[in-house]
């Protein structure tokens, strides 16, 4: 079953509120209008965060907002955000892994992600070069610049804000490059980056 069948709402953005406020916003709605002109081959009749209005009760702490969405029709909720601990990365190796745009249907990620064993994530290779986590994009630490890889699976919105604001920097990444870092650090819509702190890149399990 194709991830355009299996769900009535088939992509979705994970939006990050803080203290009532949306991150990211124009980040979001650039992705929104490239995946939908991708599948639908045409431009929306609608924006990504039409009508949307911020409950009192989420205007406090980190909340997360889920927008789904078809090509004529969205759906949202709000939740609570608690950051799950991530320590150790289990390297997985995928040479046709694809997901491109955010879709409901993680499956392929989700058999992954099966796969990391005692780690609490993993860490994705795809024909020799490094990708993304199962969550998240990935960045590491050189000791002098913060690094992500050019070979993603997903653009996310705060990569794209990281590299626009030159926080970070993209390089072509092998799994044998690995020994040149310190650290990392996975990076999201959810997740602060914060360029002081990393794991150890003894914490990436091959």
């Amino acid at each position: 079953m194709s991830s355009l069948t299996k769900s009535i709402y088939p992509l979705f953005e994970s939006v990050c509120i803080l203290e009532g406020v949306i991150q990211n916003a124009k980040y979001h709605s650039q992705r929104f209008l490239r995946s939908y002109q991708k599948i639908y081959f045409e431009v929306p009749n609608f924006n990504l965060f039409d009508g949307i209005k911020i409950p009192s009760e989420y205007c406090r702490g980190k909340v997360k907002l889920r927008i789904s969405y078809n090509q004529n029709e969205r759906k949202h909720s709000f939740q609570p955000y608690t950051t799950k601990k991530v320590n150790l990365l289990k390297v997985v190796i995928d040479n046709t892994i694809d997901y491109e745009l955010k879709f409901e249907d993680r499956s392929p990620l989700e058999h992954l992600y099966s796969q990391r064993m005692d780690c609490d994530d993993i860490l994705i290779v795809k024909n020799g070069w490094l990708t993304d986590s199962y969550y998240a994009n990935i960045c590491f630490w050189n000791g002098s610049k913060w690094y992500t890889p050019t070979t993603y699976l997903l653009n996310g919105t705060k990569r794209i804000q990281l590299l626009k604001s030159e926080e970070i920097e993209e390089a072509h990444i092998e799994l044998k490059d690995l020994e040149h870092f310190q650290g990392f650090q996975l990076i999201n819509a959810m997740l602060d980056f914060d360029p002081n702190t990393y794991l150890p890149i003894e914490n990436v399990i091959l």
